[in-house]
C-alpha cells in the first residue's frame, strides 16, 4: 500500500505545471515555497532532499549525481521532481485542512514516534547543518499524514462505480487476412469455418493469413470491430469484418473471463479514482496562490548532504499510511 500511494503520488507531480501558477514573489530567504498560507522552510524541504540522497547514494553509490541524462544531469533530474513533489505535497495538505482533516490520538501519536525515530537517526550532526529540529520533523510527518488522509479522501472513499459489463473481458479466436490475400480469400476461410473445417488445415500454405487466441477489453479494436465482438455467442464465429489493412473472422472462446474480468475493473476502478484526485487538484490549485523562492532552491547541491547521515523520512511513514 505504502509503494502504491508513492508511487500515485510521484505520477502526478507534473500536475502543478499545467494547472496551478508558480510566482516568482518575495518569500524570506530561510522560505523555499508557499501553497496559500502554508510555507516549506529550507529546513523541512531538507527533509525531503536527504531523503532522496540517501534512497539513490545507497543503490547506485554517490557517482549517481554526475550521470549525464540527455536533457542533463541525474541530479538535475532529481531536483526537479523533488520541487514538483514538495508543491503537490503542499497543496494535498492544503486540500486536508480546507476540507477539516485533523489527526485522531493515534495519528498524533505516530506522528511522534515517527519524529523521534527519525531525530535519533539524523543525529546531532544531521541537525546542525541542515537546521531540522524535532518540531520541523514533527510537522512534516503530519503534513504527510493529512496528504495522505486527503488522498484516500478524495481517490479511495469518493464514489467510484464502474458495471462488469463494461470491464468484461471475452475471449476470442481471432482469423486476420490481410488485404492484400484479397475478400474471395476471406470468404473461402468462412466459408470452410462455417463447414466445421480445422483451422490449421484452413490456413494450410495459405500467405497473409494469421490466427490467434486472445483476451479483449473495449477499447482494444474499432467499434464496429468491438460491437461485432462483444455480442457474439460461446462458440459463434462472426462476419466477415473489415479494418484497417486487415480482414476478420472472430469466435467467441468465453463471453466471460470471469478473473480477468475482475482484474480488469479493479484497474479501471484505479484509474478512475486517480482522475478524480487530479480533478480535485486542479480545482484546490486553481483557488491558491503558488510563490515560489528560486534563490534558496538553486543554492544547493546533492553534493552537500554526502557526509550527513543516511536518513530516509520514508522509512518512518509506515504507521501514517493506511
Amino acid at each position: 500500500m505504502r509503494k502504491r500511494v508513492l508511487c500515485s503520488l510521484l505520477a502526478l507531480c507534473l500536475l502543478l505545471g499545467a494547472c496551478g501558477k508558480r510566482q516568482d514573489l518575495s518569500l524570506r530567504e530561510n522560505e523555499l515555497l508557499a501553497v496559500g498560507d502554508i510555507v516549506c522552510t529550507w529546513p523541512e524541504a531538507q527533509i525531503y532532499i536527504l531523503s532522496q540522497y540517501t534512497r539513490y547514494t545507497s543503490s547506485y553509490g554517490s557517482g549517481i549525481w554526475k550521470v549525464e541524462l540527455a536533457d542533463g544531469t541525474f541530479e538535475q533530474y532529481i531536483r526537479d521532481g523533488l520541487l514538483d513533489y514538495l508543491e503537490l505535497l503542499f497543496l494535498a495538505d492544503c486540500g486536508a485542512r480546507r476540507a477539516g482533516v485533523t489527526l485522531s490520538n493515534a495519528e498524533r501519536s505516530s506522528v511522534a514516534h515517527a519524529a523521534e525515530a527519525y531525530m535519533q537517526q539524523l543525529g546531532e550532526e544531521g541537525r546542525a547543518a541542515t537546521g531540522i529540529t524535532r518540531e520541523v520533523a514533527e510537522e512534516a510527518f503530519a503534513r504527510f499524514a493529512r496528504a495522505q488522509i486527503f488522498y484516500r479522501q478524495t481517490m479511495i472513499d469518493g464514489h467510484v462505480e464502474i458495471s462488469d459489463e463494461e470491464a468484461r473481458v471475452i475471449s476470442l479466436q481471432i482469423v486476420e487476412i490481410e488485404h492484400r490475400a484479397g475478400y474471395a480469400e476471406a470468404l473461402r476461410i468462412q466459408t470452410e469455418l462455417e463447414k466445421g473445417t480445422q483451422i490449421g488445415e484452413i490456413l494450410r500454405g495459405v500467405d497473409g493469413v494469421s490466427v490467434r487466441k486472445e483476451n479483449v477489453v473495449r477499447g482494444t479494436y474499432g467499434e464496429e470491430w468491438e460491437t461485432v465482438a462483444f455480442a457474439l455467442k460461446e462458440g459463434r464465429w462472426s462476419p466477415i469484418i473489415s479494418q484497417d489493412t486487415s480482414y476478420y473472422l472472430i469466435q467467441c472462446l468465453s463471453p466471460y473471463v470471469v478473473e480477468e474480468t475482475a482484474r480488469h475493473k479493479a484497474e479501471m476502478e484505479k484509474s478512475l479514482r486517480e482522475e478524480n484526485l487530479n480533478s480535485a487538484l486542479k480545482e484546490l490549485a486553481d483557488t491558491v496562490q503558488l510563490i515560489y523562492n528560486p534563490d534558496r532552491w538553486n543554492k544547493w547541491s546533492m553534493q552537500q548532504f554526502g557526509k550527513l547521515p543516511p536518513v530516509n523520512f520514508y522509512d518512518y511513514t509506515a504507521e501514517l499510511i493506511k
